[in-house]
């Protein structure tokens, strides 16, 4: 039996369906080698490799085996297995065998499963991901190559690939109304949306529905870290026309009334939603008023909307049904404050909506980040804007027995609605097949953006990038850029296929780049080395992805751990020891001595590293007698304390846990010597015995990651078990303040 669709659940052992994908070996090959178990019989052909290849040797060891699984211990690997049988080196003898192939899923593994099973399953879930790959190129009539290359992190191929028509349809959509003089229509952002491949939101758990495990929901724009910072999102980076179409739209459609055509409406991001009707809810992160509109075509999905809610008084579940305004978005514009109550009735057929809203850390947004999103048309607010925007909106009153009466005066405001264009000329009209057709074609490669000759010349960079486009000859090319620390991209190695559809490419290194040693090779691995090594030479900001590397490898957890004294701490290990045993002298040393890093997101007062000084007569290195106290104390503290942890395993810790799950603070854990900025609010919350109580009496987010890393903190309760990733784990723990902090871990957990 064959099936060409991949969009089914992969045959498994109790399954008798065979599925046929296309990839690098045939279908049958596949079919017959997932079949085999570890003790299959199988027998090798005379070794067929070239005898002064590495092969050569490895196929002369491997060949022994009587096997599956002896050649796997011999030193084959999955792909020999592919390569060997398809090319008529390696058959199966006999049996045993299954009568299915190997079920791709993990999840089934348990101890009957040996080490020949695992690694063929691997394989089929390979094999499956790399068919999806092939489908969609072919379906999109694009380079497989450009799909896999350059994708942001956590979006599948297909979302990528959508997002990319999105997003050049976005382009061209801003092109042609700009030649023409036109405004953006909800017909053109409804075009985009459509297009625009969305995420499965699982965090938004104060929006979903019961029964609900997550919402199709995006942000575009500036995001709050969980520990604090803010951040320019991914999307907004990777698809910065959609963005840019949204806020024009917004834009072309602003009232006169309040100065808002003139003066904008001032933003920080934009949230996308389709599909989903939100429950009763209030926006916690907000700050000021958001927009709001709807597009598509349904019937029901309108907004209720609680202008006098104030949460102060009373909780949302007090919100009475009688107090609520009804607003029709797909026709209405609305100003309002995301902080009071709404919600979204049921609705029949297909509903998107975008609300544009300031998050409340958007003081901390720097230069860099402000320029990044004024480039996408997102203006964010600063100190005065932001008062001008709340000024639009009259404070809440309250319902009820909380209420307070309205003050004499000008008529009140807590919400402003403007009536939208019944009928516009959409953009996107105009558009001929053949412009229409460029957004697929324009998926195909990503084109860097263009150098900025007044711009000072690279020298540190952080990654490299590849992207492929068809010449005039129709001969396939492949650039290799460098990205440097601003973001910018220098062409390094260009790569010409040497005849149309060969797929065998001539390297070489553009005579411009100077950066390392000539190269001109046929192997895209030496390509790959020759960049990764200029990266790694020019240092820059590669210093910390290494060290992700390493963590994740296990080799070097202590890069990522929090600055305690200990033995590894040479300084201050001297100074304790001295201490202790006033007759020993430590050892001199005319070096410098790198202090221990901070962890990533640590409050403001965590130790930071500092320089030490040398003293001019050549005796070992001092602390500035200002820094003495504080180390000294560090020393003493850090005796009291756990072991320290990397960030990625606190995050985990804290993810299997509910916000009433038992701990404890080292008593003293923080004095005015050691952290002087936050030692005061340390001794309250150290008195918590959960979590919940740590956040009430003062615990920040960043306080709680960075306490448990130093080994402050001590989770004496339970841990949730099982999987960490999961819809499921993190609604067992999504109570109150800590379950939104949850959400942001598991987020930030997952990027690790």
């Amino acid at each position: 039996l064959k099936s060409t669709s991949c969009s089914h659940p992969p045959a498994g052992p109790t399954s008798s369906l065979v599925i046929a994908m296309p990839c690098t070996y045939k279908t049958e090959t596949y079919n017959e080698v997932l079949r085999w178990l570890d003790n299959t019989p199988i027998k090798y052909a005379a070794n067929p490799k070239l005898k002064t290849s590495k092969s050569f040797v490895r196929y002369a060891k491997y060949a022994k085996a009587k096997t599956v699984g002896e050649a796997l211990r011999f030193g084959t690997l999955y792909l020999d297995l592919l390569f060997d049988h398809e090319h008529g080196h390696l058959k199966a003898t006999g049996q045993p065998k299954r009568k299915q192939l190997v079920s791709p899923d993990s999840s089934q593994w348990d101890d009957s499963w040996n080490a020949t099973d695992k690694i063929l399953s691997k394989m089929h879930a390979k094999w499956i991901t790399w068919s999806k790959t092939f489908e969609v190129a072919d379906r999109l009539g694009v380079d497989r190559r450009n799909l896999t290359s350059n994708k942001m992190g956590g979006i599948s191929v297909e979302m990528h690939t959508q997002r990319m028509e999105a997003q050049v349809m976005a382009k061209l959509i801003m092109e042609e109304a700009d030649s023409k003089g036109l405004l953006i229509t909800d017909a053109d952002v409804l075009h985009v949306l459509k297009l625009w491949a969305f995420k499965e939101n699982t965090t938004r758990q104060n929006v979903m529905k019961e029964g609900i495990d997550f919402v199709n929901s995006d942000t575009l724009g500036l995001l709050a870290g969980y520990d604090g910072t803010v951040q320019v999102n991914q999307s907004t980076r990777h698809y910065p026309a959609v963005p840019h179409l949204l806020t024009r739209w917004l834009k072309d459609h602003l009232p006169d009334e309040c100065g808002l055509k003139e003066n904008g409406f001032h933003h920080t991001s934009i949230n996308v939603n389709k599909g989903y009707a939100a429950k009763l809810h209030r926006d916690g992160n907000n700050e000021g008023p958001s927009m709001i509109a709807a597009f598509g075509e349904f019937t029901g999905g309108a907004l209720n909307y609680w202008p006098e809610d104030d949460k102060t008084k009373a909780t949302i579940d007090k919100l009475r049904q009688e107090d609520r305004k009804t607003l029709d978005l797909r026709r209405q514009l609305l100003l309002f404050d995301g902080n009071r109550g709404h919600s979204v009735e049921d609705f029949q057929g297909e509903r998107y909506s975008l609300v544009f809203f300031s998050i409340g850390n958007s003081h901390k947004v720097n230069e860099k980040q402000r320029q990044l999103l004024m480039d996408v048309g997102i203006r964010v607010p600063d100190a005065k804007s932001l008062v001008d925007m709340k000024k639009l909106l009259s404070p809440p009153l309250g319902y009820g027995d909380v209420a307070e009466k309205a003050p004499a005066g000008p008529k009140r405001h807590p919400l402003r609605f403007w009536a939208r264009p019944k009928k516009e000329k959409a953009v996107v009209s105009g558009l001929s097949k053949e412009k229409m057709h460029q957004a697929i074609e324009a998926a195909r490669c990503v084109e860097p953006p263009e150098d900025d000759e007044d711009l000072p010349g690279e020298t540190s960079f952080v990654s490299f990038q590849m992207t492929r486009k068809t010449n005039t000859e129709g001969l396939k090319v492949v650039m290799a850029f460098l990205k440097g620390a601003s973001g910018r991209l220098m062409l390094a190695i260009e790569g010409v296929e040497e005849k149309k559809d060969s797929a065998k490419f001539h390297y070489q290194s553009v005579p411009s780049c100077t950066l390392g040693k000539a190269l001109e090779t046929h192997r895209l691995g030496e390509v790959r080395k020759w960049l990764q090594e200029v990266v790694t030479k020019t240092g820059g900001a590669t210093l910390a992805e290494l060290k992700k590397k390493k963590t994740r490898k296990g080799k070097a957890a202590e890069d990522q751990a929090p600055a305690v004294a200990s033995e590894k701490s040479p300084k201050v290990s001297a100074k304790a020891s001295a201490k202790e045993s006033p007759a020993k002298t430590p050892e001199k040393s005319t070096g410098r001595k790198r202090a221990a890093s901070t962890t990533p997101g640590a409050p403001e007062d965590a130790p930071s590293t500092k320089k030490q000084r040398r003293s001019s007569s050549g005796a070992k290195d001092e602390a500035p007698p200002d820094m003495k106290p504080r180390q000294e104390a560090k020393a003493v503290l850090a005796q009291g304390r756990g072991p320290s942890i990397s960030k990625k395993e606190a995050l985990e810790q804290l993810c299997r846990c509910s916000e009433s799950t038992s701990l404890s603070y080292a008593p003293d854990g923080k004095t005015a010597e050691s952290h002087k900025g936050s030692y005061e609010r340390y001794q309250k919350y150290a008195a918590a015995n959960n979590f919940k109580e740590a956040l009430e009496l003062g615990s920040g987010p960043a306080d709680i990651v960075y306490d448990l890393q130093a080994g402050l903190l001590k989770i004496t309760g339970t841990k949730r078990k099982g999987p960490l990733l999961t819809a499921d784990n993190l609604a067992a723990v999504a109570e109150g303040r800590f379950g939104k902090l949850a959400g942001k871990w598991r987020e930030a957990l997952s990027q690790l």
